[in-house]
């Protein structure tokens, strides 16, 4: 896992693509649900490892999102 200025640089871009503070934490929050449920990442090429626990799903949500690979329409039809 990052250190907290890194995961805080991820929150910054996350912000810039979603820019609402409150919709980004809902595709956050149920982005991470669904990984914690085993839904696999939509980043390739990373470490299964380095995102195995749900402390680690933050970041890779925020990375998802930051990469355009999560939007509103496919949260809300997952959950």
């Amino acid at each position: 896992m990052k250190n907290m200025q890194d995961t805080l640089q991820l929150v910054k871009e996350a912000q810039n693509v979603v820019k609402s503070r409150f919709l980004l934490s809902i595709l956050v929050s149920q982005r991470i649900h669904q990984l914690e449920k085993g839904a696999q990442p939509t980043i390739e090429n990373i470490d299964p490892n380095e995102y195995s626990n749900p402390k680690s799903y933050f970041e890779l949500a925020l990375k998802e999102i930051c990469e355009g690979n999560m939007d509103l329409e496919q949260v809300t039809e997952d959950a």
